[in-house]
Order: C-alpha cells, then sequence, then structure tokens
C-alpha cells in the first residue's frame, strides 16, 4: 500500500515556489525570443529615440515585455482554473512514495484576479506607449513628475500625454483594485451581499498601484536601472510574502489567494528581465511602456498580500519617494553612494567607471 503524505503547508509552499519559478522563467524566455525575433524590425520610424547618451535606440522596448506578461498572465490564470473547476481545487503530485496535494486559489478570485493584472498590464502599456511615441516635443519643455505636467499642461491648456497617463493611470489603477478585491462576480449584483472593501481600502489601493508605478518609472532614467529595482522589490518584498501568504499566516494575512499576485508579479518581472541583457546593450529602452505596468503590478501585488498595517508603510513610502523626485536627483543620490552605483551600473559596457 502506498503512503499518502498530506501536508498543507509544506504543499502550499511548493505549489507556490513552482509558480513563482515557472512565471518568472517562461516570461523571461519569452521575452527574450520575441525581442530576437522583433527587435530588429521595431528599429524604425517615431519608435526610435535617443537615449541618454544620443545614442538612437527602440524607446518602446516595453511592448515586448508587456507581451511576454500578458502571456503568462493568461496562462497562469488558465491553470488556476483549469485545474479544477469550482471550487477549491487540487494538484496532486507524485514524488516517490509521496502523494503531495496543492491546494490553489477559488476559481472567481484567480479569474478576478488574472482580469485585474490584465487591466494594468493593457491599460499602462498603452497609456505608457501614447506618452512614449506622442509626448516626445512635450517633454523637451517639462521639468518632468506631475509638478512638470501640470505646469505643462496649464501652459497649453490642454491635458499633456504625461498628464493623461497619470490620470488615467489612476483609473485603472481604482478599477483594478476593486475588481482583484471584491473577487467573486456573482455578489457583484447582489443587494445581500456586503462588499469586502471600504473606501479607505479602495483609494489606499489605488494610490499604492499608482505611485508604484510612477516610481519605476521616474527610476527608468539609464539602462536597467529599472529592472533591477524591479527585480530586487520582487525577490524581497513579494516572493516572501507569496510564500507566507499561501499559508495563511504571518503579517501577510491577506490568505493563501492573494499568493497567485506574486506569480502574477513574476511573470511582468520575468518578462523585464528577458531584455535585461539587451537593454544594458543599449539596443533599446523600456520606455514608459514596459515600466508603467511593470511598477502597477508589482504595487498590485503588494497591497494583495501585505496587510493594512504594512499597507500604510508602504503608501508613505512611495509618497516620500515620489515627493522628494520633484526636488532631488535620484541619479545624483545612486551614483552617491558607492554600493548603489556598483550595482546601477553592472553590466552596462558603457557605464564604467
Amino acid at each position: 500500500m502506498t503512503l499518502a503524505l498530506v501536508n498543507s503547508d509544506f504543499d502550499n509552499r511548493l505549489r507556490t515556489a513552482l509558480l513563482l519559478v515557472a512565471a518568472f522563467f517562461g516570461s523571461l524566455a519569452i521575452a527574450a525570443l520575441l525581442w530576437r525575433w522583433l527587435g530588429n524590425r521595431m528599429a524604425r520610424g517615431r519608435w526610435v529615440r535617443p537615449n541618454y547618451r544620443g545614442q538612437p535606440v527602440v524607446a518602446v522596448g516595453g511592448l515586448l515585455t508587456v507581451a511576454a506578461s500578458i502571456i503568462v498572465t493568461i496562462a497562469v490564470t488558465a491553470a488556476l482554473v483549469i485545474i479544477e473547476p469550482g471550487g477549491h481545487g487540487v494538484w496532486a503530485v507524485v514524488v516517490g512514495d509521496r502523494h503531495f496535494v496543492l491546494d490553489r486559489s477559488p476559481e472567481p478570485a484567480a479569474i478576478a484576479g488574472g482580469i485585474a493584472a490584465l487591466m494594468l498590464l493593457a491599460g499602462l502599456g498603452w497609456l505608457g506607449y501614447r506618452d512614449d511615441t506622442r509626448g516626445a516635443i512635450e517633454h523637451q519643455d517639462s521639468l518632468g513628475g506631475f509638478a512638470g505636467h501640470l505646469r505643462l499642461s496649464w501652459q497649453h491648456r490642454r491635458l499633456t500625454t504625461g498628464a493623461q497617463k497619470a490620470l488615467g493611470g489612476l483609473a485603472v489603477a481604482f478599477g483594478a483594485v476593486q475588481l482583484a478585491t471584491w473577487a467573486d462576480p456573482s455578489d457583484w449584483f447582489s443587494t445581500a451581499a456586503s462588499p469586502p472593501w471600504s473606501i479607505v481600502t479602495l483609494l489606499r489601493g489605488a494610490l499604492i498601484v499608482a505611485l508604484a508605478a510612477n516610481l519605476v518609472n521616474l527610476l527608468d532614467r539609464v539602462p536597467g536601472r529599472a529592472t533591477k529595482a524591479a527585480l530586487a522589490w520582487w525577490l524581497v518584498g513579494l516572493v516572501p510574502a507569496a510564500i507566507t501568504a499561501s499559508c495563511g499566516r504571518g503579517c501577510f494575512t491577506q490568505g493563501p489567494d492573494a499568493a497567485d499576485w506574486g506569480v502574477w508579479a513574476a511573470g511582468a518581472v520575468g518578462a523585464a528581465a528577458g531584455l535585461l541583457r539587451s537593454e544594458l546593450a543599449e539596443k533599446h529602452m523600456q520606455g514608459d511602456t514596459g515600466v508603467n505596468p511593470l511598477g502597477a503590478v508589482l504595487g498590485m501585488a503588494t497591497i494583495a498580500m501585505y496587510s493594512a498595517a504594512l499597507e500604510w508603510v508602504v503608501l508613505v513610502v512611495l509618497a516620500v519617494l515620489n515627493l522628494a523626485s520633484e526636488r532631488w536627483s535620484f541619479s545624483r543620490i545612486i551614483d552617491a553612494v558607492p554600493p548603489l552605483r556598483w550595482l546601477d551600473r553592472l553590466g552596462s559596457p558603457y557605464r564604467r567607471d
């Protein structure tokens, strides 16, 4: 008789770890292949702009990271739903004489979360693409940041593409946060249902998502910086949270469903990492097209897995960093701190001391 070993905590951690690895490396491979197949064809027209050294590069490389992220998000969401339709499905993994039962998210939560992730990727990617391709002339006169966009909008008596990106990104963030929080579509129009969110929760989450997108955008000034920062955020802040959330313990108290957001974030970060080598070689840059949705998904994964108390901490940190960027240059600060300067220039053949 075969011995069946069932350890729910271990099984959930194993399931989450397997999904994190598969999403990250799958997205990395897809993005790298897309650049290999399409990179040369993208070097044309308004898709090419001078980089920080004045060299012409593909300015919308983020199109490929968004495409790879969307492919992986759809695949992961489909896997979560198809494993066992309805209720809490399971994966059964047999290793030798051990039978591991891997619990998964409820189907409605997986569907709602996947749609929310796609909203952020497609919505923020499209807004960023418009800014990359139509806002180049506007940006020549702008000091950057929220204040710069608002001043420029006031001068031109119209919303610039940067202002449209900021306001549109906040609207998309609101929609994604509400969809992911109120996860069961069967309750949306039920008068008996009591929504598990408040206006404070919704506003806090939307601000975190929007500020995270803008912060990663602010770091996208030299090749690889935004991708390295996103990779650090995912590894340090989200991977441990996903493993902990899968067991429903610790300070990450949102429950096992929240761990799926670590997997969707893995797809976004993996796609950016797949283009890191060519980005450091200065063949392209992510542009707002790629870094805005990347930051938004990281922010969404953070609020999905963090407790309310930690969300307030994250919101304050993001707000301080965004406000600080209006006055101080992140590039100067990074160059003034040797370990940060070394990490910032790591892998770049053109940025050596």
